[in-house]
């Protein structure tokens, strides 16, 4: 392997990386909008209120609409990082196999060794 394609391979995961925090990003946006147009909703509906129970009821179905889009979202981010993982162990595998393990510890020019002589002193 050489530093062109090890440079290669690591703009590779470099662009996997970014377009992961790209995804994530625009999805924490999108995420934020539809809180506050929920928060929106929920704050008009509040006015018209003419006893606890629909107080309550109100309430309960916010925060039910409020659990529901976070649930969601946690999934979405959660996608998000599955796709990116797989494809980062993808690429460090393809990059494992064209990678020339003898070269890079110098185990390909070792000279084979010669048996040591041994003087026998008399």
């Amino acid at each position: 392997m050489n530093t062109t394609t090890a440079f290669a391979e690591m703009k590779k995961a470099q662009d996997i990386l970014l377009e992961a925090i790209d995804k994530s990003a625009k999805t924490n946006l999108e995420s934020v909008e539809k809180l506050m147009a929920l928060n929106k909703a929920g704050l008009s509906g509040f006015t018209d209120v003419s006893n606890p129970s629909d107080l309550i009821a109100k309430q309960s179905a916010a925060f039910k609409e409020y659990a529901e889009h976070l649930a969601a979202h946690m999934e979405a981010l959660t996608a998000i990082g599955t796709e990116s993982r797989e494809q980062l162990m993808e690429l460090g595998q393809e990059f494992a196999k064209s990678m020339d393990f003898a070269s890079l510890f110098g185990m390909a020019d070792a000279p084979a060794k010669a048996k040591p002589r041994t003087s026998a002193k008399s």
